[in-house]
C-alpha cells in the first residue's frame, strides 16, 4: 500500500510538472511593456497603455502637457482664384 502510494504521488508530480514546462510566457502577448517615452505611449500595439500604472499616468499627463505646450503649424491661407 505504502509503495502504491508513492507511485501515486510521484505520478501526480511528473503530470504537474509537465504541464509548467507546457506553459510557456512567451505565447500570449497578454503583458505589454510600460512604456518610457511619449513615442512608446503611442504604441499601443507593444506597449501598454494602462493609467490604472501610476508610470503610465504621469508620461500621459507629461506627453499631453507637451502636445498642448507645443506650437501649432499655422494653417496655409487656400490661394485666391484668377478670375
Amino acid at each position: 500500500m505504502k509503495v502504491r502510494s508513492i507511485l501515486l504521488l510521484a505520478l501526480t508530480a511528473a503530470s504537474l510538472s509537465s504541464l509548467t514546462v507546457m506553459a510557456h510566457p512567451e505565447g500570449h502577448d497578454d503583458e505589454k511593456a510600460i512604456p518610457k517615452t511619449c513615442a512608446e505611449l503611442a504604441n499601443k500595439h507593444r506597449f501598454t497603455d494602462d493609467v490604472s500604472y501610476p508610470e503610465v499616468k504621469a508620461l500621459k499627463a507629461r506627453c499631453d502637457a507637451e502636445q498642448k505646450a507645443a506650437p501649432k503649424k499655422p494653417e496655409p491661407k487656400p490661394a485666391a482664384k484668377k478670375n
